[in-house]
């Protein structure tokens, strides 16, 4: 059997995982019992602000050495960005929020890295509160998030 095709199946998975809007099984909706409240996203180091300040996304790591903090976060267009953890020269995921409302009535989230260290990133919906979290863990590959049911919180 090809190397490849454990990865080839794992990406149509994901695929159909989230062509039928089924939440990622690394996505986990945060602070459950909390009465979520709205704010004015203000980009930050170590906070990025998507689609027109709706969205704040931010993240925190720890690798294996013990060396653990909040990614620092660099904007690139209105809807996408990445972090990086050690070094500014080193980019470690990249992200992006996109309107999927016309389509399903979500927020959809997206995410691509190039990392294996624990990483729990927080997309956060400024409008309205609500907060959905991924985590990668320690030591594993960092899986691609195509979560196109991320956040409810049309329009």
């Amino acid at each position: 059997m090809s190397k490849s095709l454990p990865i080839l199946v794992m990406l149509v998975a994901l695929s159909v995982l989230a062509a039928l809007g089924a939440p990622p099984a690394h996505a986990a909706a945060a602070g459950s019992g909390a009465i979520p409240q709205s704010f004015t996203c203000v980009p930050t180091d170590f906070g990025v602000c998507l689609l027109g300040g709706r969205f704040e996304v931010t993240a925190r790591f720890s690798a294996p050495d013990g060396e653990a903090g909040n990614a620092h976060m660099v904007k690139l267009t209105d809807d996408s960005g990445y972090m990086w953890f050690f070094s500014s020269a080193n980019v470690e995921v990249v992200m992006k929020v996109l309107n999927g409302c016309g389509l399903n009535s979500k927020y959809w989230f997206f995410a691509g890295g190039l990392t294996n260290v624990d990483v729990v990133i927080t997309v956060t919906d400024s409008q309205s509160g609500a907060i959905i979290q991924y985590h990668n863990k320690q030591g594993t590959a960092f899986q691609p998030i195509q979560d196109t049911s991320a956040l409810s919180v049309c329009p």
